[in-house]
């Protein structure tokens, strides 16, 4: 028995084989800060005054996004400095506290099939010394692209620049002698 199928016919069979898997509708997910994990930070062993919290990132409120998760940010600086403030860093210290400038760089996940990467870049710019750089990067397993598996991503980057920047600031506390 020989089966003979045209080339129309073919065409048709792959288009109604494949019509599901591309109409996967995107799902846009403005980032609540309040579903981000937070852990216990390092104690600040000296006086700090966060002065300001800029956004420098380059796309916007787009972060990427997790299996079919668009994620959204429209505030970036509120989210970062409400994080650093509950963590202990603080917008009035008493006088003398150095001075500190952050600039967020970078904020986003990425994905592939097996793995995802959210990242967060911080400039920081202390008063009296040059700027440095703080990044980021934490790549896992990517289980199923949930919204809540792009939740914990992210908030592992973000709970791991801010735990960068503490021990940072820590390590340029002048020592008392």
């Amino acid at each position: 028995m020989r089966i003979v199928v045209h080339g129309g016919l073919l065409a048709a069979i792959a288009v109604a084989t494949l019509s599901p898997a591309c109409s996967r509708q995107v799902k846009r997910v403005y980032i609540d800060p309040q579903r981000l994990r937070t852990e216990p930070m390092p104690a600040l062993t000296c006086g700090y005054r966060l002065t300001e919290v800029v956004d420098g990132r380059p796309a916007g409120e787009r972060i990427g996004g997790l299996g079919r998760h668009q994620l959204m940010l429209e505030d970036a600086p509120t989210l970062v400095k409400g994080q650093l403030l509950k963590a202990g860093l603080s917008a009035d210290a008493p006088a003398g506290a150095a001075a500190v400038k952050l600039e967020i760089k970078r904020l986003y996940l990425i994905q592939s099939q097996t793995s995802k990467v959210p990242v967060a870049v911080y400039q920081v710019s202390l008063e009296g010394a040059a700027p440095f750089l703080i990044r980021a990067s934490k790549a896992s397993v990517n289980w199923n692209g949930s919204e809540n598996e792009a939740y914990t991503a992210l908030g592992a980057a973000l709970q791991d620049a801010n735990q960068q920047l503490f021990v940072a600031l820590n390590g340029r506390c002048p020592h008392k002698g």
